[in-house]
């Protein structure tokens, strides 16, 4: 029975202080990870030797079988130079330590296509057993089912989200976030960071795991945003089972019935903030106004609050302040004021939005050629002919023979692989012609930045 009952769990176990470490990994390499960590078992005295299937990754992870074996096993190589900083305070300074992930990776050479041997052997350092082996308090578990379909960002919030699943909420320090996910310096303005990394972790981790966010507080210092505070629950029965893709038979499935309790906290806090002005200012009674909250957001109450108010003051109401307060709600109402401030805040959001895009767009760009150029560094230094072999095809393209027969005119001889890299115009083209013919050995990059 306890066998049919855990069927299909894969168990990914890691100390809390791992989980808040700082460390930066792309898709690939989480993926890689959450193999390895998938292998330990509790009663594993010391760390094995992991063997990780290609084929194995493909299936947990729901991929493409067309993606390259060479993704994985440069995610391994990856790895194995990367490390986990952990802080931690003594004698009042705050202080790092830095912990090595893999001691040794074995993996199928480059240029060889045998399926039956597409498999990497990893050993872990032995240093990160207080994180992954010897945990008797201070960790967290959790399914692996449920965070295969997320990215990289949505990743590292969930796990931040699960070490508090019993409490339902938890606050977290925007800056202590960047700091977390090494992202301080790409994106310096809480805009860029709550756009590109909360708000896509909190669509992916609704959707695809066992928990749900329901509300995100953004608590601020003054005009600035300082920290953030979560509110989620678990997903049970038909929801859970949607959500990791699995079929349910809903004729036979309990359900928990509707409960207020998950949104209690955040009902209060709604109430205590307009009770003065709607209960007793206005004389809406308590229970019509929590009633209220059950279908109204909080931006949806202040505005019919503020409409009321002015409403109010310049005496448009005869009577019955708190039927037109209701009113205002159901109904939308708005005034002048309301329209020019609306106005006024769209056409800033518009011009701000266009420049966070255009800023954005190019350290996109930027941020994607310093990938492609260190994974040629890699690819060139496997393979020595790559660069060769680029520049032959590159000779029998019509466009780019063209300007390389100009070059050769101009200098009176032909261009030799020096020449190609001092040029910037033909280093450019060599580097678009090996990620065109090595596009299995890119394709995580183009995808991430597609």
């Amino acid at each position: 029975m306890k066998k049919k009952t855990n069927k299909g769990i894969v168990l990914i176990k890691k100390s809390n202080n791992l989980i808040e470490s700082r460390y930066k990994f792309d898709i690939w390499e989480t993926r890689f990870f959450l193999s390895v960590l998938a292998q330990i078992r509790r009663e594993d005295g010391d760390f094995h030797e992991y063997r990780i299937w290609y084929k194995d990754v493909i299936k947990t992870f729901g991929l493409k079988s067309g993606d390259s074996y060479s993704l994985l096993r440069a995610a391994a190589k990856s790895l194995h130079g990367k490390s986990f900083f952990v802080s931690y305070e003594k004698e009042g300074a705050t202080r790092e330590q830095q912990y090595h992930i893999l001691r040794k990776i074995d993996y199928l050479q480059e240029g060889q296509d045998k399926e039956n041997h597409e498999y990497i052997d990893v050993t872990v350092e032995q240093e990160m057993r207080p994180f992954l082996l010897e945990l008797q308090k201070n960790f967290t578990a959790y399914d692996l089912r449920n965070i295969v379909k997320l990215n990289v960002y949505p990743v590292r919030v969930y796990e931040l989200l699960k070490q508090y699943e019993t409490i339902g909420n938890r606050k977290l320090e925007v800056e202590e976030m960047k700091k977390m996910f090494e992202v301080t310096d790409k994106y310096k303005a809480f805009g860029d960071f709550y756009r590109w990394v909360v708000k896509p972790a909190i669509k992916e981790i609704n959707k695809h795991t066992d928990l749900t966010i329901t509300d995100v507080e953004k608590i601020k210092e003054g005009r600035r945003v300082t920290a953030l505070r979560f509110r989620f629950k678990g997903k049970r029965g038909a929801e859970l089972a949607e959500a990791r893709g699995e079929s349910t038979t809903k004729e036979f499935e309990y359900t928990e019935p509707d409960n207020i309790a998950h949104d209690v906290s955040d009902k209060d806090r709604i109430f205590e903030i307009f009770h003065k002005d709607v209960v007793k200012r206005f004389g809406v009674t308590p229970s019509s106004f929590l009633r209220l909250l059950d279908d109204y957001n909080e931006d949806q109450i202040a505005k019919a609050v503020r409409v009321t108010g002015r409403a109010k003051f310049n005496q448009q109401i005869k009577s019955n302040t708190a039927g037109f307060f209701i009113q205002a709600l159901k109904n939308g109402y708005t005034d002048e004021k309301e329209e020019a401030d609306r106005k006024k805040e769209a056409q800033n959001v518009a011009k701000q939005s266009e420049e966070e895009k255009k800023k954005h767009f190019q350290e996109l760009k930027r941020e994607m050629s310093a990938k492609i150029n260190q994974r040629i560094k890699e690819l060139t230094t496997s393979k020595p002919d790559t660069t060769g072999k680029a520049i032959a095809n590159l000779r029998e393209s019509p466009l780019a023979k063209v300007v390389i027969e100009q070059k050769e005119e101009k200098l009176g001889r032909s261009l030799e692989i020096e020449d190609f890299r001092k040029d910037k115009m033909l280093r450019e083209m060599v580097k678009s012609k090996i990620v065109e013919s090595e596009k299995a050995f890119f394709k995580d990059i183009l995808e991430e930045y597609k």
